[in-house]
């Protein structure tokens, strides 16, 4: 019985040890799994502790990482759904489409060269991710023009898919030129979900990642290097119809030589009589 209970004792003793192994170890964990949220500034360390995983890649390139730019809404023709569960379904999907799980899940997939890295850097493959959109993020919002403001972007498209919200008729049963309008106006979906993001984009990322452009250029997602809105820009309803384009019809453009004027040799025709009228 002595010979038991010394056993039994024993035993706690290493479930003991074992229980406070893994609680220092969940700790250690949750501060290796710490994420950077898009609204959060980055650190010049961070920055450089991100490029340092990038420089044991093969040619110091990031695989393929999946968008969070979706396109605008293509809704088919066939589609039965009331237009408000077509714009609500949209807005959910593309909610989605942000979420590090899902990009981690797609992202370097099978790929040995990341995973090593990132273990010898003490990198997770979700902080890598939240890294790379905080970082382009601020890229993409570097990219904009002055005259695209986010808040205005978000404001008028808020608007334009409430009235859509309101719309419970079957997509499919609207005419061609309804259906083309429809979808004129879902585009703003992908707009107002695109501006909502870079509008929280802190302005110490966005300098930070203007101080290091010539390194970060050549490692950032491409779809980060370009204006994030002007794929989804309506010149016409931006700017309108112009009634000439630039320096067409212009003076200036006209040119006379006596070598390529086409002169005529015929007489001139004589003057019609005058009709008088009674």
């Amino acid at each position: 019985m002595a010979k038991f209970k010394h056993r039994l004792s024993s035993l706690l003793c290493c479930l003991s040890g074992l229980l406070l192994c893994s609680a220092g170890c969940s700790n250690e964990s949750l501060e290796y799994t710490e994420l950077k949220q898009i609204n959060e500034k980055v650190t010049e360390a961070e920055l450089k502790r991100y490029l340092k995983v990038v420089e044991l890649l093969p040619q110091q390139k990031l695989p393929t990482f999946p968008s969070v730019y979706a396109p605008a809404p293509a809704w088919s023709h066939i589609r039965s759904l009331p237009i408000e569960d077509l714009v609500n379904s949209e807005q959910t999907n593309l909610s989605l489409l942000w979420e590090v799980e899902r990009i981690r899940d797609q992202f370097g997939i099978r790929n040995r060269s990341l995973k090593k890295a990132l273990r010898r850097r003490d990198m997770s493959k979700e902080q890598f991710v939240s890294y790379t959109l905080a970082l382009g993020l601020a890229a993409s919002r570097n990219q904009l023009r002055e005259d695209q403001n986010l808040e205005d972007v978000i404001e008028k498209g808020n608007k334009t898919i409430h009235q859509l919200q309101l719309d419970k008729r079957p997509f499919s049963s609207l005419s061609l030129e309804e259906r083309h309008r429809t979808l004129h106006e879902a585009m703003w979906i992908s707009r107002v979900n695109r501006a909502e993001h870079l509008i929280q984009v802190p302005p110490e990322n966005m300098n930070l990642v203007k101080a290091h452009w010539d390194e970060l250029q050549k490692v950032l997602p491409p779809e980060f290097l370009k204006n994030p809105l002007d794929e989804l820009t309506d010149i016409l309803e931006e700017r309108g119809i112009p009634f000439t384009f630039a320096k067409d019809d212009s003076d200036e453009l006209l040119h006379w030589t006596s070598t390529n004027a086409i002169i005529g040799s015929d007489e001139p025709d004589q003057e019609p009589k005058q009709i008088k009228i009674q």
